[in-house]
């Protein structure tokens, strides 16, 4: 739809104060913005041409070492320069250099290995210590432990490929529906689920019967808890159904289950500040209309509330392209050297929250 068609829309919304209503405003802009992402297509998911995800390296720690070690112990051209010193001491002064730098290497790697090793036994025995063995009850007792939970919680996920355990679409799917029924068993009501390339969007049916398999393993054939599945970028949701199949439901769910990608995140800024800026310069939006309480009205509509939890389950902090603007006063959780989702990790999560006080304003 173009914009001159939109322009009648807002005939007879005018206000005596600035000549516009910032209800109707604020809902062309999203309408604008949103038919505009319809039309941007997501990240290719074919697992042959996917984009790898930014600063992610699947090297184990033992390749890193044995690459460096063989750069630093190739031999070096004997090549003389203008203004270098005698041929005897150029390739001595290298080696000193050389063998200093390989001794600190050394150390450095010695030093890795053994916080390494030190986290990898943390977590295995952190995953025997707290292990819910699929009861919603032992879960619910941890978490009433704590003073405070979060209302919304959003989590990383990372796709792996077919040939890795618990990889491909599988795979990602058992772990968002592992850390949904975590979420229905510790209270949380609201769940956002960020995978860069958005491979769960496209496989909606494989998400929604793992999801039901692991509310039914949780609690019971006879007490599934209802769930609704969001798409914000293409304004979709799926609700969820005792029998797994699909159904429209007026119900309020349980929980609300969002998935991003990186499409949700800086294009989507994009998307509406050009929206904005072609409204106002053909007179449709007012200046006056534009601040951050208008921005960020919209931003939720288009993406969804902020979340006040953030779990990466990787062995660093990446956020790999989620929405700038919800992470403002979110707060950031991982464990160093974890590659995969566990309990453990979700739990420390939480009371590592619990512990936190977020400060607005001053």
């Amino acid at each position: 739809m173009s914009l001159e068609m939109k322009t009648t829309e807002l005939e007879g919304s005018q206000s005596p104060e600035n000549g516009f209503s910032t209800e109707a405003s604020q809902e062309l802009v999203y309408n604008l913005v949103q038919q505009n992402q319809q039309d941007v297509s997501e990240v290719p998911t074919d697992v042959d041409h996917r984009i790898p995800v930014p600063a992610y390296t699947s090297d184990t720690f033992f390749t890193t070492l044995y690459n460096l070690f063989k750069n630093l112990t190739s031999s070096r051209s004997q090549t003389k320069g203008e203004g270098e010193g005698p041929e005897v001491s150029g390739p001595i002064s290298y080696y000193i250099y050389h063998s200093i730098l390989v001794f600190l290497y050394l150390l450095m790697s010695v030093y890795r290995f053994y916080e390494y090793t030190y986290n990898r036994l943390k977590l295995r025995f952190l995953n025997l210590a707290y292990n819910p063995s699929r009861t919603p009850s032992l879960i619910n007792s941890d978490v009433n432990k704590l003073p405070k939970i979060p209302y919304r919680l959003s989590a990383i996920l990372n796709y792996k490929s077919e040939q890795e355990e618990n990889g491909g679409v599988e795979g990602l799917c058992n772990d968002a529906a592992e850390l949904t029924a975590w979420c229905l068993s510790s209270g949380i009501p609201n769940f956002t689920i960020y995978e860069y390339h958005g491979i769960l969007k496209n496989h909606i049916p494989e998400l929604r019967r793992s999801i039901h398999r692991k509310l039914v393993a949780y609690f019971g054939t006879s007490n599934v808890p209802t769930y609704q599945i969001k798409i914000p970028h293409l304004n979709l949701s799926y609700a969820g159904s005792y029998d797994g199949e699909y159904g429209d439901s007026e119900d309020k769910p349980d929980i609300e289950i969002s998935l991003l990608s990186v499409v949700d995140g800086r294009p989507t800024i994009v998307e509406l500040t050009k929206v904005m800026s072609q409204l106002s310069k053909n007179h449709e939006l007012s200046d006056k209309d534009i601040n951050m309480k208008f921005i960020d009205q919209e931003l939720q509509q288009l993406v969804g509330p902020e979340p006040d939890l953030i779990v990466m389950f990787q062995p660093y902090l990446n956020l790999q392209g989620y929405p700038p603007w919800h992470t403002r006063l979110s707060e950031m959780y991982w464990e160093p050297d974890n590659d995969e989702v566990s309990y453990a990790v979700f739990l420390r999560a939480l009371q590592k929250y619990s512990t936190c006080k977020v400060n607005i304003g001053r």
